[in-house]
């Protein structure tokens, strides 16, 4: 076991990797501990891979950032090559994420960004790290904070990532690789970006992207299948944080953020939504589907609710004079019947016909009365012989046919109609007769009819409303594209594409969008 390394006096482990061992150490010089790094034994015997790693380690060494661990010395003692840099107390992000920490969406997008900053800081820098992975992400302290390790040491896979990939060097966390370093292709910048985006996916929904049993099946998801959207597995994921990491996980570089300040302002403009309570602009406006929905339902309602009551109308004013026109035939009918006995005042006759009629008919009540304004016939036998109750005083509602009618509300009877006849001989009045007739029937046939109106009506609302909803909806969809569009060229991000294909007026505003995206970026890159 090494004891010293140089000055540097060797603690406990604190961690191994496929290339090299980290050591707590404790540097006598500055009275300071710090970590030190040092290359595998099997790694040490090949002269050119101990070189490369002592170059690439000076040259991550350069680095400044407060998001990135700082590295103090770099050099080899007795074929050893080591690197002596900052000790960092708290866990790696993924010792945090197994502890089962929840992160909020804000928390999530805060240490993203300080990923990114660091890695766009890094690549302007000429250094692209290749095996960004939660274990090389630490949260200091157990803060928010974190810090990236291992920059550099990803390098020695250089242009021989296919080699690397073979010989199993990064079996511990391939879920982490791009499509282009699994099929050994030329990696750039844009390779650490699509593993911030499988950091994300993780954060965000407690799930790898690509979980292959085997290695053979994990490296061919990686190059070949798009991951479930994040979306399905949480809804409540905003819609723009799901398109930055649609958009990270692309297996082609140039579909991805080009860069991580590109990224970065993305992020920032999400985040500053979060914090400030909004997620756009339009949040601030009714969206187009649901005023499209609630314009339609409303014209819809106010047509139908014009022609309903015309409709239901016409209906109870058929549906009364067919009644005043039946109510007036009986009663005079029932007129004549009874002149003869009326005019030999024959008033068990009348009586005996008032019964007949009655109980053969759904009579409210018949009274037939004489000339004198005594009852004579009822079908209720204490008004026989008494004088009747005046109805004169109410005014007659309708005429039909020489027949006087009444609407009227009676004791234990509820709404009637009274029909109002003489009762002729020759020309002669000798009598009245009145016959009440129920409204029942005809008010249930009028509430049967409002029913039907209203349940048409309700139906035929909500079938415009959702489709209307709908319609809207897909409608809205190219104007936030180009609306996004607009807000990311205003910003100064020229390389945002919106790239759908549409046969409509939309398919045409979105050609010439990118169009012009494409001649705004060419200019601000030939500047």
């Amino acid at each position: 076991m090494l004891r010293h390394i140089g000055r540097y006096e060797i603690g406990e482990i604190l961690g191994k990797g496929a290339m090299a061992v980290v050591y707590s150490a404790h540097d006598p010089k500055i009275d300071r501990t710090i970590a030190i790094k040092v290359l595998k034994p099997e790694r040490c015997v090949d002269e050119e891979y101990r070189t490369r790693f002592v170059r690439e380690a000076r040259a991550a060494g350069v680095l400044s950032h407060p998001n990135i661990v700082t590295i103090y010395d770099v050099g080899e003692v007795d074929d050893v090559p080591y690197m002596a840099m900052e000790l960092l107390a708290g866990q790696p992000l993924d010792e945090v994420m197994k502890s089962g920490t929840k992160f909020t969406l804000s928390q999530i997008l805060k240490i993203t960004l300080q990923v990114v900053d660091a890695l766009s800081y890094a690549h302007s820098k000429g250094i692209v790290h290749r095996d960004v992975k939660p274990s090389n992400i630490v949260c200091v302290n157990n803060s928010l904070t974190v810090k990236i390790t291992d920059f550099g040491i990803a390098h020695l896979a250089g242009g021989d990532a296919t080699h690397q990939t073979q010989m199993g060097e990064v079996l511990g966390t391939p879920q982490y690789m791009s499509p282009e370093q699994v099929l050994g292709k030329q990696v750039d910048a844009r390779a650490d970006l699509f593993s911030v985006g499988v950091i994300m996916y993780q954060m965000l929904t407690g799930e790898k992207p690509f979980k292959g049993e085997t290695l053979a099946t994990l490296l061919f998801q990686i190059a070949t299948e798009d991951p479930m959207d994040v979306g399905q597995l949480d809804p409540s994921i905003p819609k723009a944080v799901r398109q930055i990491v649609d958009k990270l996980l692309k297996k082609q570089p140039e579909k991805r953020f080009q860069n991580g300040h590109d990224l970065a302002h993305a992020l920032k403009n999400v985040l500053d939504d979060i914090e400030r309570g909004r997620t756009s602009e339009s949040s601030r406006l009714i969206p187009l589907r649901y005023r499209w929905a609630g314009m339609m339902a409303g014209i819809v309602a106010a047509v139908m609710i014009v022609s309903g009551t015309f409709l239901y109308q016409k209906q109870y004013r058929a549906l009364m004079e067919q009644v005043l026109s039946f109510g007036s035939s009986l009663v005079k009918f029932a007129a004549v019947e009874s002149a003869e006995a009326m005019l030999s005042q024959d008033w068990t006759q009348i009586e005996l016909f008032v019964k007949d009629t009655v109980e053969r008919q759904d009579f409210a009540y018949l009274t037939i009365i004489d000339h004198q304004g005594i009852v004579r016939g009822s079908n209720d036998i204490n008004l026989l012989g008494k004088p009747a109750a005046p109805s004169a005083s109410k005014t007659a509602d309708y005429q039909f046919g020489g027949v006087n009618i009444r609407d009227m509300q009676l004791e234990n009877v509820g709404a009637v109609l009274d029909f109002d006849a003489p009762i002729l001989f020759q020309t002669r009045e000798i009598g009245r007769i009145h016959l009440g007739l129920p409204k029942t029937p005809l008010n249930e046939v009028a509430k049967v009819t409002i029913i039907v109106l209203l349940a048409l009506l309700i139906s035929t609302i909500l079938a415009v409303a959702v489709s209307a909803f709908f319609f809207g909806k897909n409608l809205g969809k190219p104007i936030e594209q180009l609306l996004k569009g607009l807000r990311e060229i205003a910003d100064g991000n020229y390389s945002y594409r919106i790239g759908a294909t549409r046969k409509d007026e939309f398919g045409i505003l979105i050609s010439q969008y990118d169009k012009l995206a494409d001649s705004l970026q060419k200019r601000n890159e030939s500047r």
